[in-house]
């Protein structure tokens, strides 16, 4: 599993979030590196995760793009089906 995490933020969230990280990297000088780093996280970030799904036959063969765990389960199926 990706370390990454995605967090959805929408624009008033994102100003709070940088006028915060601004008025830490005047005050903390030791920091100003991981401060910048995580502003243009921030800024230059997708507003959500590009996930792609390949399916063939009906059936998810693989995943591209995707930050989180996921599980696949078979609703359509009879019961014979339902653990594959």
């Amino acid at each position: 599993m990706s370390n990454r995490r995605w967090i959805d933020t929408n624009a008033r969230e994102r100003k709070i979030l940088l006028d915060a990280l601004a008025s830490l990297r005047r005050t903390d000088s030791g920091n100003v590196r991981h401060i910048d780093a995580l502003t243009g996280k921030l800024i230059h970030s997708p507003s959500h995760p590009e996930i792609t799904v390949g399916v063939h036959g009906g059936q998810v063969q693989w995943t591209l793009g995707n930050p989180f765990p996921i599980r696949v389960c078979d609703y359509d199926g009879d019961r014979e089906e339902l653990p594959d």
